[in-house]
């Protein structure tokens, strides 16, 4: 006889998993924390979070643990590309999520440290900054309604670090980084305490929206009946949803051996916000390198390039650790790559897509300032029409 191979599920495995009030598509950073807003206001109903991979997989634990909210130069970048007003609307949700994470977790448990954050220039970029250096008071009074006060920016030399740049940089005093497994374990933890469910190792195949309720199927053709769907999946929406405006975008981080002296404090950005780099104890994380090759790394692959590799390496050896002998060129002992969601306006995307099924998508690189002030705007929009 001849076996049956295909996997089949218990009676109780589809009892478990037959019917639940809202279903969280995405165990990140901005699927769990709405799932908290959305199980506060609904105590009393099933609020389920799946994931295929383990830790919300994607971004949201394979970021580089910055707290920013945008460098100049990469405001200035998404003013020319959208809208003044679109910019600054992005800017101040940042911001706003910023403190809003800072306020619902404590700056201890996340890791946060307040060392500011410096754009940083080459030598061979003195135009570039002479030309954002021209425009910060205005950025600054443009800003000042968010900040309260029209020194968001300013001009700060950047010390005895090394670095083979500008000795001056453009300082942001309120930024800062994270730890981002603390983050997640604290978010995780404000989940479960208050009845969030989270199952990970599902794979949603498909969405059905059906008069009375949505019917999730899984990849193992698992249904999954829920009054209402949120999906949170940022850069691997367009795998459920092809027609959203949300394109993955892989970010390369690396991170060096101990280095026997640590000439960073705090977050660094340089090249419109392309390349960022911060000081981890006695390493350096540094990331970036996109824009060498938008097309190659569109894509939900997670896996580091050769290209962004060499690319980044030579930035670390040439700008960051010029001094650093030549027969003895650092390595990097980690690397990793997540996926975010971008698109020409990085704004999110937090609209009903029909009356079930609610996005909370595309954090263009920012969900970790974001995540918070998403969960809120989930709320929002659930109030205006569940409720």
């Amino acid at each position: 006889m001849q076996e049956v191979s295909s996997h089949t599920f218990s009676y109780w495995e589809k009892q478990y998993l037959a019917h639940t009030h809202w279903l969280i598509v995405g165990a990140g950073l901005v699927g769990l924390q709405s799932a908290i807003a959305l199980k506060e206001q609904f105590p009393n109903k099933r609020i389920l979070v799946i994931d295929e991979k383990a830790l919300g997989n994607a971004a949201s634990f394979r970021n580089a643990g910055f707290a920013c909210f945008g460098s100049a130069g990469e405001l200035i970048d998404e003013m020319r590309r959208t809208s003044a007003d679109e910019a600054l609307k992005l800017y101040e949700r940042r911001y706003l999520g910023i403190q809003k994470l800072i306020q619902n977790f404590g700056k201890e448990a996340i890791g946060f440290e307040a060392t500011g954050g410096y754009e940083v220039f080459t030598e061979s970029e003195a135009d570039k900054f002479s030309d954002i250096s021209a425009q910060l008071m205005g950025l600054n009074q443009q800003l000042q309604a968010i900040h309260g006060n029209a020194n968001t920016f300013q001009l700060k030399e950047i010390g005895s670090t090394g670095m083979r740049a500008l000795p001056t940089a453009v300082f942001a005093a309120e930024e800062g980084p994270i730890q981002t497994h603390l983050l997640y374990k604290a978010v995780r933890e404000k989940a479960a305490k208050v009845g969030v469910e989270i199952l990970e190792g599902y794979t949603v195949a498909a969405i059905d929206d059906k008069v009375g309720g949505v019917s999730i199927w899984l990849s193992d053709a698992l249904e999954i009946q829920c009054d209402f769907v949120l999906v949170a999946t940022n850069g691997f929406s367009k795998r459920l949803m092809p027609e959203v405006a949300v394109s993955p975008a892989r970010g390369q981080v690396f991170i060096t051996e101990p280095l026997p002296y640590q000439p960073l404090n705090g977050i660094y950005h340089a090249d419109d916000g392309y390349i960022y780099f911060r000081s981890l104890g006695d390493r350096i994380l540094i990331g970036g390198g996109r824009n060498q090759a938008f097309a190659a790394e569109e894509t939900m692959q997670m896996h580091n390039t050769e290209l962004i590799r060499n690319y980044i390496h030579q930035y670390v050896s040439e700008v960051i650790l010029p001094h650093r002998p030549k027969d003895n060129p650092v390595k990097f002992e980690y690397q990793w790559a997540g996926i975010m969601g971008m698109n020409e306006n990085r704004n999110p995307i937090i609209q009903f897509h029909s009356s079930r099924i609610l996005l909370a998508i595309r954090m263009g690189g920012m969900g970790v300032a974001l995540s918070s002030w998403v969960a809120e705007e989930v709320m929002k929009q659930v109030k205006e029409i569940v409720i």
